[in-house]
């Protein structure tokens, strides 16, 4: 795995470059994420990642939209 220094220094790097953020889903909004996610190879953190990205690269406004 590494000797500790390297973990050290990974941790570090985590650290600063990364941050987390939590998403509270209705069941079924969660189910149908995970059933997309299964069936495209791609996991669910980085789909929803890509998603918000791609609604600001594009500027898709959708804070007004009831049905959200």
């Amino acid at each position: 795995m590494g000797t500790e220094a390297q973990k050290k220094a990974n941790k570090k790097y985590h650290d600063k470059t990364y941050k987390a953020f939590t998403v509270n889903a209705k069941i079924t909004e969660y189910e149908k994420i995970t059933e997309y996610c299964v069936n495209n190879d791609i996991s669910k953190a980085r789909m929803l990642l890509k998603s918000a990205l791609y609604c600001i690269d594009n500027d898709i406004d959708f804070c007004n939209d009831k049905n959200v």
